[in-house]
C-alpha cells in the first residue's frame, strides 16, 4: 500500500507542470471530502486537509496522514450580444492537483504541509469575437506549497503558523486594433514570491470546534517578455486624432498583481447523532486588487518603455459555505455543501479576462474506508448569475465593443485517496 501511495504520489507531482486554475479563486477544489462539504472544513480538526484549511489542527493527530488527488474543471462561460449574436469561450478540462500531509512530532507538536493551487484563471475566447481587443485568452497558474507547525496549549486549544512559497505563471493574449489589421500581442511572466498563516482552534465542548485562519496578501511581480504576431507593413493607428506609424517590437514585460489576505471563521459540530455540520465565513481582502500594471520595454504602438494601468478596485467579500457529513455506515460517507460568493468585481472594470458575477456552489460527495485507507469522489456544479458588460470606455471595455450579458456554469469533479500511518 505505501508503495503505491508513493507512486501515486510521484506520478501527481510531474504532472503539475501541466495544470492551471479555471477560476482566480479556488478553495472549493481543495479535495474531494473539503469540495463534498462546500469547503466549510475550518473547524474540522479529524481532516488531513487542515494542513491547507487550517493547520492548527494538526496539533490533535495522533498519527500521521497523507492525502492526494486531482480536481477536472469543466467552465463555461458565453457572450449574448443586445443583437442576438452569441460567442462561447472554447471549452477546456482543467486539472488541478493537491497533496496534503500531517505529520505528529509528539503529542504536542505536529508539522503539517500542503500544495494546491488555490488561485487561478483560464480564459479562452475566440480570436475573431467583438472583445479580443480588451482580452482574448487569459491563463494566472499560482503553485503554493505550505509547511506549517502547529502547538497544543491544552486539550481544548491549538495554534499555528506556517509559510507561503508561491510560484505563479501568467500568459496573456489579445489583439491590437490597426488601419491594416489587426496585431496579436501575447505577454508572458512567472514570479516566485512568499506570505504567511496563522491559525487556531478551539474546542469548548467535545461535541462543537471552532476555527480560526489568516493568510497574508501575495504580491506577485510576473516577469517575462511581449511579444507580437501578424504585424502588417507599415501599420498605423489613432493617437489623440493624429494617425501615427505603429511599433510592435518585442521585448521585455512585466505584471503587477496581488492575491488578496484572507481570514476565514468555522465552527463544526457533532451534537446530531451520526452528522458532523459545518458552517464557514470566509472574508478576502479583494479591494487590494486595485489595478493591473503592466510594464513594458516597448509599449505597443509607440516602441518606447512605459507602464499602462488598466483600473480594477474591486471590493472586499465574505463568502458563505455550508456542509455536511452523514455516517451512512460505519465505512461509508456521504457529503453535502453548499456556497455563496459574492463577485468582488466592480461592474464598471468587469472585463472578459473574467467576466464572473455571484457565484452559486451545490455540492454532494461520497467517501469510502477500507482500514487505513479512504477513497472519495465529489461533485460540484456552479452557477453564475448573469452581468452585463460594462459601459463602453470603461476599463473592462475600452474600445466599446461589448454590449450584452455574460453568462455561465461550471461542472467539477474530484477524486482523492488518503492514507494513515
Amino acid at each position: 500500500m505505501k508503495k503505491s501511495l508513493g507512486l501515486f504520489l510521484a506520478i501527481l507531482l510531474l504532472s503539475v507542470g501541466n495544470t492551471w486554475g479555471a477560476g482566480f479563486q479556488l478553495f472549493n477544489e481543495g479535495s474531494a471530502r473539503v469540495m463534498g462539504l462546500g469547503a466549510a472544513v475550518t473547524a474540522r480538526s479529524d481532516m488531513v486537509e487542515s494542513a491547507w484549511y487550517n493547520p492548527s489542527a494538526a496539533a490533535f493527530f495522533s498519527g500521521p496522514e497523507m492525502l492526494a488527488g486531482m480536481a477536472l474543471v469543466k467552465p463555461s462561460f458565453t457572450y449574448k450580444d443586445k443583437s442576438g449574436e452569441e460567442y462561447e469561450m472554447v471549452k477546456h478540462v482543467h486539472p488541478l492537483p493537491f497533496f496534503y500531509g500531517i505529520f505528529p512530532v509528539n503529542n504536542r507538536v505536529s508539522l503539517s504541509f500542503s500544495f494546491n493551487l488555490p488561485y487561478g484563471l483560464a480564459t479562452d475566447w475566440p480570436n475573431d469575437w467583438p472583445g479580443r481587443y480588451d482580452a482574448d485568452y487569459t491563463s494566472l497558474k499560482t503553485f503554493f506549497w505550505v509547511p506549517s507547525i502547529s502547538f497544543k496549549l491544552n486539550d481544548k486549544l491549538s495554534i499555528a503558523v506556517g509559510a507561503q512559497l508561491v510560484y505563479a505563471d501568467a500568459e496573456m493574449e489579445k489583439a491590437l486594433l490597426t488601419t491594416t489589421g489587426d496585431v496579436r500581442s501575447k505577454l508572458e511572466g512567472d514570479d516566485y514570491a512568499s506570505g504567511w498563516l496563522a491559525a487556531l482552534t478551539f474546542k469548548p465542548w467535545k461535541h462543537t470546534t471552532f476555527g480560526l485562519i489568516y493568510r497574508s496578501k501575495i504580491d506577485l511581480d510576473l516577469d517575462g517578455k511581449v511579444t507580437y504576431q501578424n504585424v502588417p507593413p507599415n501599420p498605423q493607428f489613432l493617437y489623440n486624432s493624429t494617425l501615427l506609424p505603429a511599433q510592435f517590437i518585442n521585448g521585455k514585460g512585466e505584471v503587477l498583481l496581488t492575491l488578496p489576505a484572507t481570514f476565514s471563521f468555522g465552527v463544526a459540530t457533532t451534537i446530531v447523532p451520526r452528522w458532523i455540520l459545518s458552517a464557514d465565513l470566509l472574508w478576502s481582502g479583494w479591494s487590494a486588487y486595485e489595478k493591473l500594471t503592466y510594464k513594458f520595454e516597448y509599449l505597443p504602438y509607440l516602441g518606447i518603455e512605459g507602464t499602462k494601468v488598466d483600473e480594477k478596485n474591486w471590493h472586499d467579500r465574505w463568502a458563505i459555505r455550508l456542509g455536511a457529513e452523514y455516517a451512512l455506515k460505519p465505512q461509508w460517507k456521504l457529503r453535502f455543501g453548499y456556497v455563496y460568493d459574492p463577485s468582488p468585481i466592480d461592474d464598471y472594470t468587469r472585463g472578459p479576462e473574467l467576466p464572473t458575477s455571484d457565484r452559486h456552489l451545490f455540492n454532494i460527495g461520497v467517501g469510502y474506508l477500507k482500514g487505513n485507507l479512504e477513497l472519495d469522489a465529489a461533485y460540484t456544479y456552479l452557477i453564475m448569475e448573469e452581468t452585463s458588460t460594462p459601459p463602453a470606455g470603461s476599463p473592462g471595455n475600452e474600445y466599446g465593443n461589448l454590449d450584452g450579458q455574460y453568462d455561465g456554469d461550471t461542472h467539477i469533479f474530484s477524486v482523492d485517496v488518503r492514507y494513515k500511518f
